[in-house]
């Protein structure tokens, strides 16, 4: 475990006191009472990594790429920057609150307190990894940075904190890869400032044998904006709930999701956005494969609270079934407490069209390739919709990969 400062002694201590009566996350139409959430693997001897890149991302990265960082167990192993990122705090949670502790105490556990849920406590008191990025002032970075977080010898409890000071600017992707069945736990706090912008993406594809709990949650001060990209594309049990607070006149939040679940695999993904002041906006749009006995579930939520005149609040939630024994779920929800706003939602879950698979297949494609070509007409939409080409091009070869081992 890493060794802190008091303040956070004393959280983490009354984290694990306090979890137990804590509910676990609520995750309509997945049963989850029984997933072995708290089957930790912890303590392991992390000191003798290698430094460099790993060869199980070398495929992914290599030493001719900008602005990557890896952190293998807890422990940053590979980071290149270029010089737009000086001026900037980069560096592990660790080193962050020894070393930042002015910057990183008025935030961390603020925008997820550990009451949160039983697992959202869990990840605070066992924390062994994690990020702490904090973009000054009227700092612009128009290249992306790209992370790469990597379960290797223990499970993977991961906490990571942005901060986006006001005027601020950057585009940040993530991706979670797990080398051996784990149980991992992912939290991250995001805070922009007023005027400041994240595009933030998270690619997440993780061992078929592990179960993933994660929380995002966004505090998005005035004429703040985040651009938010989801690839669901791990192999385990997954739940994930992406949270948006919007709490300055003007703030605004896109949110987009592509999942695909196979096998007997479930998802259930929850992305909520609430309205905590006037003419704000937010957008969901989630997209969605189901396969074999796969169960896959997009809880989309709209939350528009008593005088936040002027909001606007959009959600769209679409998924495929390919197999007979597939299922899948889109529940929007929109709670309006307001009259002078803006709010639609449109959810639909079809089967594959025969039609489409019959025409194709007469073309001289087998059934599979029939219905990869189908899938990827059915996604495209939604990934030509998102602007960063790192990220869209990133999502793509997940996506690939993860039909490819159908």
């Amino acid at each position: 475990m890493i060794k802190q400062q008091t303040w956070l002694d004393e959280l983490r201590q009354q984290a694990i006191q306090e979890y137990s009566v804590l509910p676990l996350p609520k995750a309509d139409k997945t049963q989850i009472k029984n997933w072995e959430f708290e089957a930790l693997k912890l303590n392991e001897n992390t000191q003798k990594i290698e430094k460099g890149i790993p060869t199980s991302i070398s495929h992914l990265v290599n030493l001719k790429d900008e602005n990557v960082i890896i952190i293998q167990d807890g422990v940053v192993v590979y980071q290149k920057l270029s010089v737009n990122f000086e001026g900037v705090i980069i560096s592990s949670i660790q080193e962050a609150i020894t070393h930042h502790e002015a910057q990183v105490k008025p935030y961390f556990g603020k925008v997820i307190p550990f009451q949160t849920n039983r697992l959202t406590a869990l990840n605070l008191h066992y924390m062994n990894s994690g990020l702490f990025i904090n973009i000054p002032k009227n700092k612009v970075i128009e290249q992306t940075l790209t992370v790469f977080f990597i379960q290797e010898k223990q499970s993977l409890m991961n906490h990571n904190l942005i901060v986006m000071n006001q005027g601020s600017q950057l585009k940040y992707i993530e991706n979670y890869i797990s080398q051996k069945n784990a149980i991992i736990n992912l939290n991250t706090e995001v805070v922009i400032g007023e005027n400041a912008q994240l595009d933030l993406a998270t690619m997440a594809h993780l061992n078929s044998e592990t179960v993933v709990y994660e929380c995002k949650k966004t505090k998005i001060e005035r004429n703040g904006r985040l651009v938010g990209s989801q690839g669901a594309l791990s192999d385990g049990n997954v739940i994930n709930e992406n949270l948006v607070s919007l709490v300055g006149s003007g703030a605004s939040a896109e949110l987009k999701t592509v999942a695909i679940s196979k096998h007997t695999q479930k998802q259930n993904l929850t992305i909520e956005i609430e309205h905590l002041a006037p003419y704000t906006e937010g957008n969901i749009v989630n997209h969605g494969i189901s396969i074999d006995e796969a169960q896959l579930t997009f809880n989309g939520i709209g939350k528009i609270q008593r005088g936040m005149h002027g909001s606007n609040a959009q959600q769209s939630s679409r998924a495929m079934i390919l197999s007979e024994g597939a299922r899948a779920d889109a529940n929007p929800v929109l709670l309006i407490d307001e009259y002078d706003v803006k709010a639609g939602h449109a959810a639909g879950v079809g089967k594959i069209d025969e039609e489409q698979l019959y025409y194709l297949m007469s073309r001289g494609l087998s059934r599979r390739e029939a219905e990869t070509l189908i899938i990827h007409g059915f996604l495209m939409p939604f990934i030509n919709e998102i602007k960063n080409e790192a990220i869209q091009n990133e999502l793509m070869k997940l996506i690939q990969k993860k039909l490819e081992t159908r």
